[in-house]
This record gives C-alpha cells, sequence and structure tokens, in this order.
C-alpha cells in the first residue's frame, strides 16, 4: 500500500474561566470562549512525510498530536485493527471501546516528545527554547483515541469528528478540565519515529510539541487497511484548569 501522510493541528486557549470552544479544521485559537482564528495547512500527498504549515496557531497556545496507542502491531499491517487503543477493536465497528494501556507506546511517544522538548527546537525559523517533560495522562489519551478511531471508521481527515466533535469537546468529554488543549493529527506515517519527524518539520506542529503551555499528553493511532491513508494518528496536549 502507497503510504500517503498528513498533518492538521488544532489549538484552544482558554483565558480566565471562560468556557471555550471551537469547531474546525487547521489550526485555531480561542480566548474566553469567544474569537477563532482558523489557519490552513497544506496537505502534501507524497511518500510518507507530508507537512502542513499550521499558519493559524500561536507558537505560545501549541497544538498537540496524537500519534500515540500503539500494542506493538505494525502500523502498515493495516486490517481494521486498532493498534493504538490495544483493545482488538476494529475501527469499522465504530467507537465507543476504551483504549487498554500500552506502557510499550506510552513510553516510546511520550519519550519522543519529552526529548524534543529537551533541546532548542528551530519551528520553521521560530526559535523556541527548551521547555519542561510533559507527563502522560489515560484521558487525553482516550480523547486521541476516539478521534482516530473515528477517522479510520470514516475513512476522513480532520480536527472535526463525524459527530463534529472538536478536541476541546472531546477532551472534556472524558472528564479533563483544560485550560489550554491542543491536538495534532496525522496520516498515512508508518510509525512513531516517521509521524514525529512529520510533526517536527512542520513549522505548526514543531511549535505545537515545544509549547510551555501544555503540561500532559496523550495520543494514539489507529490502523485500517480499507481506508484511504490507511492509519491515523491523534496526539492531544493539555493543561488541567488550577
Amino acid at each position: 500500500m502507497r503510504l500517503i501522510s498528513l498533518l492538521l493541528i488544532s489549538t484552544f486557549t482558554l483565558a480566565g474561566c471562560g468556557s471555550g470552544g471551537s469547531g474546525g479544521s487547521d489550526s485555531s485559537q480561542v480566548s474566553s470562549g469567544a474569537n477563532s482564528n482558523t489557519g490552513s495547512d497544506s496537505s502534501v500527498p507524497d511518500s510518507g512525510n507530508g507537512s502542513g504549515n499550521g499558519s493559524g496557531t500561536n507558537p505560545e497556545d501549541g497544538g498537540g498530536t496524537n500519534p500515540g496507542g500503539g500494542s506493538g502491531t505494525n502500523p502498515e499491517d493495516g486490517g481494521g485493527t486498532n493498534p493504538g487503543g490495544g483493545s482488538g477493536t476494529n475501527p469499522e465497528d465504530g467507537g465507543g471501546s476504551t483504549p487498554a494501556p500500552d506502557t510499550g507506546f506510552q513510553d516510546e511517544m511520550l519519550a519522543a516528545v519529552n526529548a524534543a522538548r529537551a533541546t532548542q527546537q528551530d519551528c520553521g525559523g521560530t526559535i523556541m527554547p527548551p521547555v519542561p517533560a510533559l507527563t502522560w495522562d489515560t484521558q487525553l489519551e482516550q480523547a486521541a483515541y476516539t478521534h482516530s478511531n473515528d477517522m479510520a471508521n470514516y475513512n476522513f481527515f480532520s480536527h472535526t469528528g463525524s459527530d463534529d466533535s472538536s478536541v476541546s469537546t472531546r477532551v472534556t468529554a472524558q472528564g479533563y478540565t483544560w485550560s489550554s488543549v491542543g491536538e495534532n493529527i496525522a496520516a498515512g506515517q508508518k510509525d512513531v519515529d516517521a509521524v514525529m519527524t512529520s510533526w517536527i518539520n512542520s513549522p505548526g506542529h514543531c511549535l505545537n510539541i515545544m509549547s510551555a503551555n501544555f503540561t500532559q499528553m496523550g495520543a494514539s493511532f489507529v490502523t485500517n487497511s480499507s481506508t484511504q491513508y490507511g492509519i491515523y494518528w491523534t496526539q492531544v496536549f493539555a493543561k488541567p484548569r488550577s
């Protein structure tokens, strides 16, 4: 199967005690639940090294992606399995299941993100200093799995879910009370190394990974060989409201 890769980012920031949220593809920022700024992402249908420009993202707000979830299954095997959630669920059966913990994947993804955050990064000409390491959160992992499973189930690629959900509503639905939340998605990359390379080489996604506004993350991926891209990745970043 020829792998095609795409990337998108989405970011929300809650100022004060507002209840911000906004759906949409590409990148966006919401302050006090009022204003949105929708950016544009470029899609590069080549051999698995897709990039997006993430031009609507505030570098301080970050964005996040969820390439997580894996169960040790080779994503290139496809076949409708859910390596991201580790639950054995076929994405074509729909969502709703809770991914079983996969500490191997969690460790790999978290280590990759924190290794990037530990060093200065040039995000498309914006120099980002080292920032503190993130911790893994299972509610954010579930939000990521929900969206990856949705994309693999319904064969689409967007931050907006098949039920019109956004990253902010998906995270809230897991019971997570956030002050900042963001999402990176990708499709077509074969493994964690490949998807992290795509994200780091994309300025907007790099800025999301390097954002000091986030303290926690979760990630997931789901494969379905009958879909356009075969594998769908989601990273969710957030900071809990204090």
